[in-house]
């Protein structure tokens, strides 16, 4: 039987670089890479009882190449996969016996054996895959390159979120006159007040207009001085920023 007699089970032909890939057989029910011939049996298209498994071992002794940088990985693959085949064969070649009270061995079935070699065959395809794909990106260093954070979901804290409601809602609380006193002046009076101290003696400056006055009077004073220029009564001028405050007459 040659490997062409049909294709490998599930996973096709095997990537290059394994230290089996080379091995190839020559017996009497098959001929070809070893491989193939592993395939083969979990396929049932190769008897297990049909394979001698004694010229097997001779045939990789016989071509065995101890100075190779491999040797000891293929010899360790070999093993492996051809102590499998050992124990499928005298499972399906002998009979069944009843084992001694006490040295029950934990039964495997045949299926269960050609079970185990099939993981162990994709594992290794696996392992292969992946050294192949470290090589190949060998060469590639990472860099300090941080990639943009991608939009996401909004997560809300419900307890934030309620207290920022509450603060938006609530009514503030009205800050507290009672260190003003009574007011007993209204912005008109201090107006009529105004116009007085500027009829026909020039500009007057408004610290000597509220020279007399206190802090609350001061204040409705300034209103007053602002109310009459908006309406273009009187002019108001400073030399500075923050400077002496100079009003005069208009009309």
């Amino acid at each position: 039987m040659t490997p062409e007699s049909g294709p490998l089970p599930e996973s096709g032909p095997f990537p290059e670089g394994r230290p089996l890939s080379e091995f190839t057989v020559e017996l009497d029910v098959y001929s070809g890479p070893y491989e193939w011939l592993l395939a083969l049996i979990l396929k049932d298209e190769v008897e297990i009882f049909e394979v001698p498994l004694k010229e097997l071992i001779d045939l990789y002794l016989s071509s065995r190449d101890t100075a190779a940088t491999n040797a000891l990985e293929r010899d360790a693959e070999f093993a492996s996969s051809a102590s499998s085949l050992v124990l499928l064969k005298s499972r399906t070649l002998l009979p069944l016996f009843e084992p001694e009270p006490g040295e029950e061995d934990e039964p495997i079935e045949p299926e269960e054996l050609a079970g185990r070699l099939a993981l162990y065959l994709r594992v290794k395809r696996g392992a292969e895959v992946l050294r192949v794909r470290l090589e190949e990106n060998s060469g590639h260093l990472t860099t300090g390159h941080e990639l943009r954070p991608r939009p996401g979901w909004l997560k809300l804290d419900r307890r934030k979120l309620d207290l920022a409601a509450r603060r938006l809602f609530s009514r503030l609380e009205e800050p507290t006159v009672s260190h003003l006193g009574e007011i007993t002046v209204t912005v008109q009076e201090l107006a009529a007040l105004i116009r007085t101290s500027l009829g026909g003696s020039g500009p007057v400056s408004f610290e000597e207009i509220t020279r007399e006055m206190d802090r609350l009077h001061v204040a409705v004073a300034f209103a007053a001085a602002l109310s009459l220029a908006n309406e273009g009564a009187v002019s108001l001028s400073q030399s500075e920023p923050l400077g002496p405050l100079t009003l005069e007459l208009l009309t």
